[in-house]
């Protein structure tokens, strides 16, 4: 329409003039969501904004960061990587060995919050093979690779670290022996293949089932001094060790070592540790922390200044966790009076295991057998304490005339490892008693209020001798010195429970491993069933269980239902529980009953007719008394016992052949492990030249790490099926 054919429209007009047209509304309702949509993605806009300024300032703030690097533009190279497996075909590959113990060093590996990554070029690339990071069973192994990054730019922005880098995973991190053995040995033989140094860093690439919770970890400065332990939660950050990675920018290194060749002393890993790094192991430890009295002092009143100021919390015996508050000198401190457990905190710290130990006969044994106050000064803090407190000075005024002493010359170190709560060694004053009139020299320790690291290697740094019953703590013994004499260790277990994990670990660093049984059934004779039958009815111990495992026991035949009733009934086994009990309270016979029934789970035999009567919580119930019962020695056959180690001894003395082979002629002899299960261990970890700890190249020429040395097959010499299978006993 042309322009001169529009009409203005009237002010005013009729009502059928001022509806509007079906158009008008079209626009205005389009109109109005245009304008709602505008403010929505204006508000979502605003909200993604500020949750980003949230979540960067949270990142970049706090002691996330702790590496003491900055980040810079460089040109990072394309990643690349050789492994241990490269020259193999593709069916040895594949072999379940293979896959297990593979490891691979990577040259420009880079880890951010997400974690490791190479840098890549180009689409089509094909990464680097899995790589499993455990030394454990076969179930806990776990496949890792880093993943691949493009870029395409000349430069990235980075941290930059001109080291190693080890990535490895933990096993259990808050059980000593299985951090010990799985985790940290293997680890750090890792690190002294590869060509680690005390600047070098880790990488912790998983959690061990997620357990972040008890993911403590025990004290690394010894082995690395300058670097830190990445890891990719905050919640396992447990000392000023571990640290997440920087938060602006990934940190890359030169060289990253992946994976720790499943090797382990334990049969379920592929390959051993050469028993020449464990002991380079403990001479680390102890240089770094007791290389003179005034570097154990200094350690000392380092941890104490902690403790004061509640820079670490102990964990069940050996774990501390780190819990940052305030800064001194670079080291976060968490004011005791600010902690939840401030009252515990003050007598559970990793220093009382020094301060609770109770020496008898080192200054002299004598007729009173007095017990010392504390360590021999000349001895303590010394690297070889034996040395700095000469024998000539030595007074032994034991009677020699005594069949059961030896008079004279300084005797054997005893240490004795009480467990206060469960598996409590009941008689161990008669031991000490025993052990100290036959002028042995004895530490007696409790790990149960807390003992760090380097206070666990000190205690154990002399002992010859070890006793205690079966535990966690047993894997210190990788402390005890590795001659004059070879060392021993005496599991005390009873005739219904004992385990032989802790003789993988023995016979790996040449340490004779042997149990004392003690009841509560086949006994040696009637004198020892005499000494020792009474003594294993714990019925504190026994009626606590029953309520740990569920166990009610006092119900009539005809009442108790079995475990596959209530499992296709679809029962609640809470409130099945619960009647037994109301019943049991309600009527005497049932109580009386219960007391009978009571007596016979915990004696001498396994009660295979109560333990069909109620089920699998009854052999629950079983399985966990006789692990966690008290345990009782027969004092005098295991000081007859010690006398013949002292002897033993005496005859190393005048021999000049090395510890392996001191120990290799105590396998040949059948006196270097007893009791039960011994060839198999002894075979893959002593014997056999392909799987042996002993006579391996290793730190002495990491070329030929794992390969025979020259004089390996001399000292495999004489090992036959007869031989491995002779046992070792105490009677």
């Amino acid at each position: 329409m042309p322009p001169s054919s529009y009409q203005l429209l009237p002010l005013s007009s009729s009502p059928a003039d001022k509806a509007p047209s079906s158009s008008g509304h079209v626009r205005t309702f389009t109109s109005l969501i245009s304008r709602t949509r505008r403010r929505f993605i204006l508000v979502l806009l605003i909200f993604a904004i500020s949750f980003i300024l949230l979540l960067s300032i949270g990142m970049s703030s706090g002691d996330d960061w702790r590496g003491g690097t900055a980040a810079y533009d460089f040109e990072l190279p394309e990643g690349s990587w050789t492994c241990t497996d490269d020259g193999l075909s593709d069916a040895a590959k594949s072999t379940e060995y293979n896959k297990r113990s593979r490891q691979c060093v990577v040259e420009n590996l880079c880890v951010d919050r997400k974690g490791a990554f190479i840098r890549s070029n180009g689409f089509h690339r094909q990464n680097m093979p899995e790589v499993n990071l455990m030394s454990a069973d076969q179930p806990s192994d776990f496949f890792w690779q880093p993943r691949l990054k493009r870029y395409f730019g000349r430069s990235i922005r980075a941290h930059y670290v001109n080291e190693t880098l080890f990535v490895h995973s933990l096993y259990s991190p808050y059980h000593f022996s299985h951090w010990l053995y799985n985790g940290m040995t293997p680890l750090y033989s890792t690190v002294k293949r590869f060509g680690g140094t005390k600047n070098s860093w880790l990488l912790r690439a998983t959690r061990y089932h997620s357990d972040i919770d008890h993911q403590g970890t025990w004290e690394m400065d010894h082995f690395f001094q300058t670097g830190k332990e990445l890891v990719l939660n905050k919640a396992e950050i447990s000392t000023p060790f571990q640290s997440l990675p920087p938060s602006d920018a990934p940190i890359c290194f030169r060289r990253a070592v992946i994976g720790l060749g499943s090797q382990c002393a334990l049969s379920y890993c592929e390959n051993n540790i050469p028993t020449e790094v464990y002991q380079t192991f403990r001479e680390e430890v102890a240089d770094y922390y007791w290389r003179t009295p005034e570097t154990w002092q200094k350690h000392l009143t380092n941890a104490q200044y902690a403790i004061d100021n509640g820079m670490e919390h102990q964990d069940h015996g050996h774990k501390k966790r780190w819990l940052p508050e305030k800064e001194h000198k670079g080291v976060a401190v968490a004011p005791i009076s600010k902690r939840k457990d401030a009252a515990e905190h003050v007598t559970n710290t990793q220093l009382r295991c020094l301060q609770t130990a109770r020496y008898y006969n080192f200054e002299r044994a004598g007729p009173n057998h007095g017990l010392e106050q504390g360590e021999l000064r000349s001895r303590f803090g010394q690297l070889k304490p034996d040395e700095a407190d000469p024998e000539a000075d030595y007074e032994n005024l034991v009677a020699s005339g005594d069949s059961n002493t030896q008079g004279g010359k300084r005797q054997l170190v005893v240490g004795i490892l009480q467990r206060e709560e469960s598996r409590r060694l009941v008689n161990v004053d008669d031991l000490i008693d025993g052990l100290v009139k036959a002028g042995f020299r004895v530490k007696w320790m409790s790990f149960d209020h807390g003992c760090g690291f380097a206070e666990t290697a000190y205690l154990f740094r002399d002992i010859n001798v070890l006793i205690s019953p079966h535990g966690n703590a047993i894997g210190a013994s990788i402390f005890m010195p590795s001659q004059d004499p070879v060392p021993t260790i005496i599991s005390v277990d009873n005739s219904r429970h004992w385990e032989g994990w802790f003789k993988f670990t023995a016979t790996v660093l040449g340490q004779r491993f042997v149990h004392t049984i003690c009841g509560p059934h086949e006994f040696l004779d009637e004198a020892q069933k005499e000494i020792c039958g009474p003594q294993y009815r714990d019925l504190d111990t026994a009626n606590w269980l029953l309520n740990v495992v569920g166990l009610v026991l006092g119900v009539p035949d005809a009442m108790v239902k079995s475990d596959k009733e209530i499992q296709e009934k679809g029962l609640s086994r809470g409130k099945v529980l619960n009647g037994y009990r109301k019943y049991v309270k309600s009527h005497p016979e049932a109580q009386r009953l219960a007391q009978e029934e009571l007596e016979i789970m915990i004696g001498p035999n396994p009660p295979f007719e109560l333990m069909q009567k109620y089920g699998d919580q009854s052999w629950l119930f079983q399985d966990e008394y006789w692990k966690v019962a008290t345990r009782y020695i027969d004092v005098g056959r295991t000081v007859k016992f010690i006398l013949g180690l002292q002897a033993d001894k005496d005859l190393e003395t005048l021999s000049t052949t090395s510890p392996q082979q001191a120990y290799m002629d105590y396998v040949r002899k059948g006196k270097a492990c007893g009791f039960q299960g011994c060839a198999d261990i002894l075979t893959r970890n002593v014997a056999n030249m392909s799987t042996s700890a002993f006579g391996k190249h290793s730190v002495d020429d990491t070329s030929r790490w794992g390969q025979p040395t020259r004089e390996s097959e001399s000292l495999h010499q004489g090992f036959t099926p007869e031989v491995l299978n002779m046992l070792w006993k105490i009677d």
